[in-house]
């Protein structure tokens, strides 16, 4: 078997399971951004959302006008860090609330990919774990967005917030403990919308448990029906 073949092939899976490219690559963002620090860090961030948003489309095979709203947003977010880097950090709640929303757009498509009433396959398996890491992104971005505009919304151990302020990274992490219900107390809500968006996302995190357990026994038992 030649290399072009095989390349091929790999291709052509990549293809059948975007949705499993998709996760990959917010796994990634994941064990990376930590390591990032500096100058660079709100950069990677910015750079690094956008590829996620267009993988997503991608993923959900988005129409042209859609990739082309997403690399508007692409722009945009590029031209707010720079412009954060340079001191307006006004755009900063603006930017964090459109990721947020698109974000937040993207997670639906994902879901109503996995949760509609076709066969399950791989690439809905995989679909369904990356929507799940979405909604979390999409809460960190909204937690970040509360932060700018209520400076005590939460409150962290020193080792969090040495300087009292939640970078991006630290609120993606708080945004999976309260998404998966883990809860290790680290750091905590103070104001009251905090504590609105925190139950929000609790509430979320089970239903969509629930959902997908029941999309899953009502796709066995229809199966079961057709068997002779």
């Amino acid at each position: 078997m030649t290399i072009a073949l095989r390349m091929k092939r790999r291709l052509a899976y990549m293809r059948r399971n975007r949705c499993g490219v998709l996760l990959v690559a917010l796994c990634l963002f994941i064990l990376i951004n930590p390591l990032v620090a500096g100058s660079f860090a709100a950069v990677f961030l910015a750079l690094g959302l956008v590829v996620i948003l267009m993988l997503a489309m991608w993923a959900l095979r988005a129409r042209r006008a859609t990739l082309l709203a997403l690399g508007l947003l692409a722009l945009f977010t590029v031209n707010a860090v720079a412009a954060d880097r340079l001191g307006e950090h006004w755009l900063r709640p603006v930017t964090l609330l459109i990721t947020a929303m698109f974000l937040g757009a993207v997670t639906t498509g994902l879901l109503y990919y996995v949760l509609d009433w076709r066969p399950i396959t791989a690439d809905k398996v995989f679909g369904a774990v990356a929507a799940y890491v979405l909604i979390a992104f999409t809460f960190a971005s909204l937690f970040g967005w509360l932060q700018q505009l209520q400076p005590d919304a939460f409150h962290a151990a020193p080792v969090h917030a040495p300087d009292e302020h939640l970078d991006w990274p630290t609120m993606m992490y708080f945004s999976f403990t309260v998404l998966t219900s883990t809860g290790f107390g680290e750091i905590t809500p103070v104001t009251k919308m905090a504590r609105s968006l925190i139950i929000i996302e609790q509430v979320l995190g089970v239903m969509y448990v629930a959902f997908l357990i029941a999309r899953l026994a009502n796709l066995y038992r229809n199966s079961g029906k057709h068997r002779p």
